[in-house]
């Protein structure tokens, strides 16, 4: 969602890029699977750019929460502020978007 590293590079954006991994729900919680996360935010404004999601569970959601992230030009530190669900079968207490918005902050 949002714009791709290449896209950033084509049109001399001054952008950072992470990448983190994870798991899609709380670790105790039987049949985890990972979840990876790229952002690509400004450099000096640390505005989120694009995102890409990948993973068997929850990704198309975390997708999804990310891409209206982007569009409300949400910058890394909110990501990382933002308050998502917690349930163990579907989630982790800090979800892997709020671990994202950190590292890239």
């Amino acid at each position: 969602t949002g714009i791709t590293e290449q896209e950033a590079k084509d049109n001399n954006i001054n952008y950072r890029t992470i990448l983190v991994d994870g798991e899609d729900h709380a670790a105790y919680y039987p049949g985890g699977e990972d979840v990876y996360i790229k952002l690509i935010y400004h450099a000096d404004t640390k505005i989120l750019l694009g995102a890409q999601v990948a993973g068997k569970r929850g990704a198309a959601l975390r997708a999804d929460s990310l891409a209206v992230a982007i569009q409300n030009k949400m910058t890394t530190q909110e990501l990382a502020n933002m308050d998502f669900l917690y349930a163990p079968p579907f989630a982790t207490t800090w979800d892997i978007m709020n671990v994202a918005g950190n590292v890239a902050k």
